[in-house]
This record gives C-alpha cells, sequence and structure tokens, in this order.
C-alpha cells in the first residue's frame, strides 16, 4: 500500500489568510507541513503588520518565488499605508504582473518599478466605480482586486477578455470569499487536489497497490478534483471517506488516444503528460499557453524532456510562441537504466519526474523544492 497525506491546499490557505488579514487584521495559524508558499505569505504579513504606516525607508516584502504572494500582496500593499519594496526571485519578478499594475493604478495606486521588484506607496484609495484587468495571463490578477474589492468601495472589477485561462480559480476566489463572510475560516481546510493528481498516476504506474491519498475531500470546490472522473475513464477506482481517498487500478489495459483541455487545470500538464509517457498511451493536452509562466518554462522544458523518449508535437498560440497544444505519442523504445533530470527549480516538474524511479533509476536536481506546494512528499 503506497500512503501520501497531503498538505492542505495552499490555494484555499493563502486565500483565507489574505482576507483575514485585510478584514479582521488577523494572521492565521500556519502548520508545519503546509507548503512553503503558505509560509511565505504567512512571513510576508507578519511583516507588513509590524511595519504599516512606515513612512522612511522601504520595507521588503520578500514573496521569494510564490506567484499568488507575488500578486494578491501587491493589492494588499497597494491599500497598507506606508513604503514598501515588494521582491523576489528573479524568474518571479520576470512573470506577468503589468495587467494587475496597470488596474491598480487605474484606482489610484502609486507604484513604480524597481531593478528587483516593485515600489509601492500604500494609501486609502479613492473610491473607483468599475476597473478592468486583462487576465489572458494570469488568474490571480482578479482575484487579487476581489480581495481588496471591499477596501476600496465595492469597486466592479471586469475581466478582459470576459472568458480566460484558469478562470477556475478565480471561481475559487469568489468561493472562499462567500464563505468566509458568512462562516469565517474553516477549522479544517481541505487537502491538495493539484498534488493529488500525482497519487492517481501512481495507481495507474503500479497497478494492484491500493493507494491512499489523506488529508482529501470529495467533492471539492478545487477544481483540479475533476482528476476522479478523468481517471476513472482510465480504470482507477476512487473510494471516498471523510478524511481521505483511497484509490484501486487492477491491471493495465490498452488506453486509446485522449485529448484534455487543461485551461482550468494547468498544473496537472506535467504528471500527465509523463503519465502519458510511461503508461504508455497518446495523450494530447490543449489549452496550456500559460504553462511557460509558472515556476519554471513548465511547457517548455516538458517537451524537452519527452522528446528524449518518444515523438512530441506541439503548436503555439496565434502570434507568440506560447505552446498552446502538446501531444506525446505512445512511446515504443525501451528507457534507458539511469536518468539525470533537470527539474528547473519546479516542484510540479519534480513530482512528475518522481514518477521515472517507478522504472528506472533517477537523479533529480534541486528535489528540496518540492516543499513550496507538497513538503512531506519524500517523507
Amino acid at each position: 500500500m503506497k500512503q501520501l497525506y497531503l498538505p492542505r491546499s495552499k490555494s484555499l490557505v493563502i486565500r483565507y489568510q489574505i482576507l483575514s488579514f485585510l478584514y479582521e487584521g488577523r494572521i492565521l495559524e500556519v502548520l508545519e507541513d503546509d507548503a512553503e508558499d503558505v509560509k511565505v505569505v504567512d512571513r510576508a504579513l507578519r511583516t507588513i503588520k509590524a511595519h504599516e504606516g512606515n513612512e522612511g525607508e522601504p520595507i521588503a516584502i520578500d514573496v521569494q518565488d510564490c506567484g499568488a504572494g507575488y500578486r494578491f500582496l501587491m493589492a494588499v500593499l497597494a491599500i497598507t499605508p506606508g513604503a514598501w519594496l515588494l521582491t523576489g526571485t528573479k524568474r518571479l519578478i520576470d512573470r506577468p504582473i503589468f495587467p494587475l499594475v496597470n488596474a491598480l493604478r487605474e484606482m489610484g495606486a502609486e507604484l513604480s518599478e524597481a531593478p528587483n521588484g516593485w515600489l509601492i506607496r500604500g494609501k486609502v484609495l479613492p473610491n473607483a466605480f468599475s476597473v478592468a484587468v486583462d487576465c489572458s495571463s494570469s488568474s490571480q490578477f482578479i482575484s487579487a482586486l476581489f480581495m481588496i474589492s471591499q477596501k476600496v468601495g465595492g469597486i466592479n472589477i471586469q475581466p478582459i477578455p470576459k472568458h480566460f485561462s484558469s478562470q477556475s480559480y478565480y471561481e475559487l476566489t469568489q468561493q472562499v470569499w462567500g464563505s468566509y463572510f458568512l462562516e469565517g475560516v474553516p477549522s479544517q481546510i481541505e487537502g491538495d487536489w493539484s498534488g493529488a493528481v500525482y497519487g492517481y498516476a501512481y495507481a495507474m504506474l503500479q497497478p494492484g497497490e491500493k493507494v491512499v491519498l489523506d488529508g482529501l475531500q470529495y467533492p471539492s470546490i478545487q477544481h483540479d478534483a475533476q482528476i476522479v472522473p478523468l481517471f476513472e475513464k482510465w480504470g482507477v477506482q476512487t473510494q471516498v471517506f471523510n478524511d481521505r481517498v483511497e484509490l484501486f487500478f487492477a491491471n493495465s489495459a490498452e488506453i486509446p488516444p485522449r485529448e484534455i483541455n487543461l485551461e482550468n487545470n494547468l498544473d496537472l500538464a506535467p504528471v500527465l503528460a509523463i503519465l502519458a509517457l510511461l503508461y504508455p498511451f497518446q495523450l494530447t493536452l490543449t489549452r496550456i499557453k500559460n504553462l511557460d509562466h509558472k515556476e519554471s518554462k513548465r511547457a517548455t522544458h516538458l517537451v524537452e524532456l519527452l522528446q528524449q523518449f518518444t515523438r512530441v508535437t506541439t503548436t503555439t498560440e496565434s502570434g507568440s510562441n506560447s505552446i498552446d497544444t502538446l501531444t506525446v505519442e505512445k512511446r515504443e523504445h525501451n528507457l534507458p537504466s539511469f536518468l539525470h533530470l533537470d527539474a528547473h527549480q519546479d516542484h510540479r516538474l519534480i513530482m512528475a519526474f518522481e514518477l521515472f524511479s517507478l522504472f528506472t533509476q533517477v537523479e533529480i536536481t534541486n528535489k528540496e523544492h518540492v516543499k513550496k506546494s507538497f513538503p512531506l512528499f519524500y517523507k
């Protein structure tokens, strides 16, 4: 039996952290096994609380490589009196942010670009009737504005385009918002379904072995819980309990070519692509154009790896170099006896690449970065 304890969903926890700070001035308790991103946001909020109103040298708020912290805290700092420097890793600073900057400036915020981040002069913003924000590169922009909206007069926020990639995460923000204002922060926050996909892939690659995923709830407001019906079509049985799910895959069978739209489930892409390579079967992943905007150029790195073992075809989004569709052809050759894999310090690539270890000896670089979302993964 394989048993994994899933940490609390960092998407849920971080949203509750931000809302509690904004509307109660309260900092939530962080658990030892929470994702590193949760701890990064916790440290940032404690620094903000300790230095609110500072008018001297800007106080550095370092969110390291936490994308949610970067976007959400930019909005928080814009309305929190004080002088701030929002900073992080070079990769984080290079990730998309200008649509949020432009929207905040339209609302009256003072932000200026610095070599290592953003200088922000936090202040009470004048009430604005409405603001539009371009969400084509990240749904976190509109989530950031939505969470501060009641602090700026209940502003009306218009997403551009109306339907955008990872829109499910904005819907998650709205659901967390409603839950928070009705019932407060729940005593127990459910486990992370984005990390659960590793357990499902493991079950398929180890037929006959029961896999227990502790800490999960189903049904779930997390959109990545869609893996339950997805993997059911491939033969993985899911038994649901109050505090866990148990998986069983009876035996390997031929899987016909499959196409999956990941517009609202980008975090699943690495594990699904590697699963298709290892099982093997043909898999096409569509609507993944924002995958290269993650902790690494995730789509590019996946293609570079997959091409070592099988034929891979891609299409790019019109007018850009972003990979929008990726097809992994059914592998016909054996794997080598040893693999050295560069995961580019990307937690989701680390988990996906670990699946190779079921078939061959593997060495993965910088495995400690898995703590970003799953600190107990190797325990």
